[in-house]
C-alpha cells in the first residue's frame, strides 16, 4: 500500500476536503503585508539601466569586452528554403528564418519542419565543438583515441562525420533526391 497519513477512525465527520486552501492571518489591522524582512536586500538597478548584478554590464554593451568577438553560428537551411535555422556552438537554436513560402504549409508541418533542420542546425554545430575540442586537446598532447571516446560518449557530441550523414540522410529521405 501506498504511504499514507494514518487515519483515525472517529475522524470520519470531521474531514474537510478543502482545509488546505484555508489561509491564517494575523488578526491585527495594521497595514503590515510582511514583506518587512526583504527590505534587507539590495535592490538590482531597474530593469533597462544596462547593468546586471555586480556593475557587470549587459553583453553586447560599451564596457563589454567580449561583446567585440564574434559568436560562431552554423545555419541550415532546407532543400526547398523554406525554413533556415542557426544554432549556437552548444547546439541551441539562436535564429529561425521563414521564407514566404511557409504560408502553403499547415502549421503541424511547419512545426515539423523547423523541429527537424533545428536538429541538423544543432548536431552541425556540435561536431563543430567535437572539432574543436578535440584539436585543443590534441595541442595539449591527449592521446585522440580517449579524447574521441570522451567526446562522444561522456560529452555526446557527434562527430562531423555523423553530421554529415545524418544531414544526408535526413534530405534524402524527408525531401528525395539527392541535397547534400
Amino acid at each position: 500500500m501506498g504511504d499514507f497519513p494514518p487515519h483515525d477512525p472517529d475522524d470520519d465527520g470531521d474531514y474537510d476536503s478543502l482545509a488546505a486552501l484555508d489561509f491564517s492571518y494575523p488578526d491585527d489591522d495594521s497595514d503590515d503585508l510582511g514583506l518587512a524582512a526583504l527590505d534587507t536586500y539590495d535592490t538590482v538597478g531597474q530593469a533597462g539601466d544596462g547593468e546586471y548584478w555586480d556593475g557587470i554590464g549587459a553583453p553586447g554593451e560599451a564596457g563589454n569586452e567580449d561583446a567585440d568577438l564574434p559568436v560562431p553560428l552554423f545555419t541550415v537551411t532546407n532543400p526547398p528554403g523554406t525554413v533556415t535555422v542557426s544554432a549556437y556552438l552548444d547546439g541551441r537554436v539562436h535564429q529561425i528564418d521563414l521564407s514566404p513560402k511557409v504560408t502553403n504549409m499547415t502549421e503541424s508541418d511547419l512545426a515539423d519542419e523547423i523541429l527537424v533542420i533545428a536538429d541538423l542546425a544543432g548536431q552541425q554545430a556540435r561536431s563543430a565543438q567535437y572539432s574543436f575540442m578535440l584539436e585543443g586537446m590534441r595541442e595539449h598532447g591527449h592521446d585522440d583515441v580517449a579524447t574521441r571516446d570522451f567526446l562522444t560518449r561522456d560529452l555526446n557530441l557527434p562527430t562531423p562525420e555523423q553530421a554529415d550523414t545524418a544531414r544526408a540522410q535526413v534530405f534524402s529521405t524527408r525531401y528525395g533526391g539527392d541535397h547534400g
